[in-house]
């Protein structure tokens, strides 16, 4: 690997960067306040000690702002030199061209993480927190040294038993001494010595045995304690954000014309530098929108009787393995009826189930769907990609969201994340010829069933959970692997998988063991499939794979995959319309059972862009469904001069007379209630209509 030459200077530049912007921001606090000295020592030292870094490792820029700072820093010194000094615009301004530089020394043959979207606040590198206090390279290099040592030992254990095989063939040659006692080839002298030798080395090895035993127990205790002493090592400190937090709140608000105020606490709380740097993406993205959207001019909140400056509380809590990061404003409040105009017009939801949606649905619907309240895009906000970003970050770290707020007095957002993804409990199973692990808090349960439980179509297996139809498929088809045993079994172990209210289920060969084994990344040049995040080493040294429960669970309900193949020309084509994927699945079953080619639409929006696409010979349709109903979208096909000629038939849970008259009216040929569904009624009534 070629050599870095700035490898510690970065690292001990961003510390400094940051001591900087934290102690600009809190002079530019204090410098109106009565009674509160200007200290600006610390920040001298700060930007010496910076330039006299940068000169050791020769770069002259940085070198040279960072004596600039410490001039316009020093002219603050002395008494009335506060009305002369510089803004605390112009110190940030060297600041960020610090990190300008900063940010193009980047280590030889590493490819930074790419920033995330939005502003980036100025006088912070846009490098992950990953590099903030530590080497990570470091870090996981003395975690795969540990966990070498550990499988090393473990495998000693092992090579210890073979003690014990050998104490059994000393008491089989004892047994042969004794059942061959008497022979006239040997004298009773040379048995009785020859049985004193054996009971010595028995004792022997009994006492190694038990010696090395005890030793090696130790060290293995020994090695535990240095790999969690490892996987400490990867914790960093909550604060190490604030001052990039303070930093964007202070550049966001400003440029609103606002003047608000960031209150942190729980800086000492550590998380894994993965989490920490993904949580910093969302947590810039949470302010900023509090700024954006909730934050009232100081006029407007003098009359509601709140301070004129706004103020956002970021706030980290431990509970167990897991952190509670709060962001709290005392704003107006979300833009509820707003919120929910734009998801309306956004289409594909009705007005009336956003109605229903309380707080979080409705705020998570908002994450998933990208809207937003504003009617042009600003800076900072108006493209509806600020609550995407944030679920984004919550998807990937598996964790949850909840929200609070209230009208004229502020909105709570919590992030409930894992302290750790690189050591997080996981379900160690067995598919094909891989060991794999998933995290244990996508696994809903595990099950035992028959391969009758499973309904296959060719958009893909099924298999029934309670009712709920789950896509299905083996884990070692998932993984792109050959199963163990040929055939269809009789029997199957599946894992019934939710990642983030999606989910799934997977055939396993076996199910090993739950272990916290730490997860290690895949180096930079190995190539591997999506749903593999990492890698950790079991007590025997065998590599198991660590799988991304999310992209598993998008790969099975994808499969096969494949594009589908067009259809015969004999075959006539349904397109069968409902919001229930059982529904959907069981029709689509029934009727690519009797030969007909199938499509499915979960929606009357999709159902009426598929039907415009190809020809369909029959629409089967369900009648409640979020946006279009069935009765609108027959209405609509029977008004269609394309379409018209094309029989559409009624499948819903509604049976009251009034609801059949209303289907025929608007040209509904056939009208089946689903509970009263079966097989024979279904096809009968295809038949009718398209032969």
């Amino acid at each position: 690997m070629e050599k870095d030459p700035y490898r510690y200077f970065r690292i001990e530049a961003r510390e400094i960067l940051d001591v900087l912007s934290r102690g600009i921001l809190e002079l530019e606090t204090s410098a109106g306040a009565p009674g509160v000295p200007l200290d600006v020592q610390p920040l001298l030292r700060a930007s010496h000690t910076l330039k006299g870094a940068a000169g050791v490792v020769g770069h002259e820029r940085i070198a040279k702002l960072a004596h600039r700072l410490e001039e316009l820093l020093a002219a603050r010194l002395g008494p009335g030199a506060e009305t002369a000094a510089p803004t605390a615009e112009a110190l940030l301004a060297i600041v960020d061209e610090i990190a300008m530089e900063l940010s193009k020394l980047v280590a030889p043959a590493t490819t930074m993480a790419a920033p995330a979207p939005g502003p980036t606040p100025s006088g912070s590198p846009s490098a992950p927190a990953e590099s903030v206090r530590l080497d990570l390279l470091d870090v996981d290099a003395v975690l795969a040294s540990v966990g070498d040592v550990s499988v090393r030992l473990a495998s000693a254990h092992l090579r210890a038993s073979g003690l014990g095989r050998l104490e059994t063939l000393v008491r089989n040659v004892e047994r042969w001494l004794d059942e061959t006692r008497g022979v006239a080839s040997h004298s009773p002298v040379q048995w009785d010595a020859g049985a004193e030798m054996i009971e010595h080395l028995r004792g022997e090895l009994r006492a190694e045995r038990e010696a090395l035993g005890e030793l090696l127990e130790g060290a293995a205790r020994r090695a535990q304690d240095a790999l969690d002493d490892a996987r400490r090592l990867r914790l960093i400190p909550a604060e190490t954000l604030f001052a990039e937090l303070a930093r964007a709140v202070r550049d966001a608000a400003t440029g609103a014309g606002l003047r608000v105020e960031l209150e942190t606490s729980g800086g000492s709380i550590r998380l894994d530098a993965h989490v920490l740097g993904l949580l910093r993406d969302g947590l810039l993205q949470l302010v900023r929108n509090a700024i954006a959207h909730a934050i009232e001019p100081a006029p407007e909140r003098r009359r509601a009787g709140k301070p004129d400056a706004g103020r956002i509380f970021v706030r980290f809590e431990l509970h167990g393995p897991r952190a509670r990061v709060t962001c709290r404003d005392d704003g107006r409040g979300l833009d509820l009826p707003g919120m929910r105009r734009a998801l309306v017009e956004r289409g594909g939801v009705s007005a009336a189930d956003v109605e229903r949606m309380d707080v979080n649905e409705l705020v998570g619907a908002v994450m998933r769907r990208g809207v937003t309240t504003r009617a042009s895009a600003t800076e900072l906000a108006g493209r509806g990609v600020g609550l995407q970003l944030v679920r984004s970050v919550i998807d990937r770290l598996r964790g949850e969201v909840e929200v609070r707020t209230e009208a004229g007095v502020g909105t709570e957002i919590q992030l409930d994340v894992p302290v750790s993804i690189t050591a997080a409990p996981a379900l160690v199973v067995e598919a094909g010829d891989v060991t794999a692990t998933i995290p244990l808090d996508a696994v809903t349960r595990t099950v035992r069933g028959n391969a009758s439980d499973v309904t296959a179509s060719p958009a893909g297996d099924i298999l029934s959970d309670g009712g709920e139809a789950l896509p299905f498929a083996s884990l070692a088809r998932a993984l792109g692997r050959s199963p163990q045993v040929e055939g269809e079994p009789a029997s199957l172990t599946a894992v019934l998988l939710d990642a983030g209210g999606a989910r799934a289920a997977v055939s396993v060969d076996r199910i090993v063991l739950v272990s916290s084994d730490v997860v290690l990344p895949l180096p930079a040049a190995a190539v591997a499939d999506p749903v593999v995040v990492g890698a950790s080493v079991d007590a025997e040294g065998h590599a198991r794979l660590a799988l991304d429960p999310r992209v598993l669970v998008e790969r099975v309900s994808l499969l096969p995959g494949a594009p589908r193949r067009a259809v015969a020309e004999e075959k006539k084509a349904i397109l069968v319309v409902d919001d229930s994927l059982t529904s959907r699945m069981l029709e689509r079953s029934i009727l690519e059972a009797a030969g007909y080619d199938v499509t499915t639409a979960s929606s009357g929006e999709e159902g009426l862009e598929l039907a415009r696409q190809r020809p369909f010979a029959l629409f089967v349709v369900d009648v409640e469904m979020p946006g279009i109903s069935g009765f609108e979208f027959v209405a609509r096909t029977r008004a269609d001069a394309i379409l018209s000629n094309v029989p559409a038939m009624l499948v819903t849970s509604r049976s009251a007379p009034e609801d059949r008259r209303r289907g025929h009216e608007v040209g509904a040929r056939a009208y089946i209630v689903k509970g009263e569904l079966a097989q024979d009624e279904l096809l009968d009534s295809v038949r009718r209509l398209i032969g």
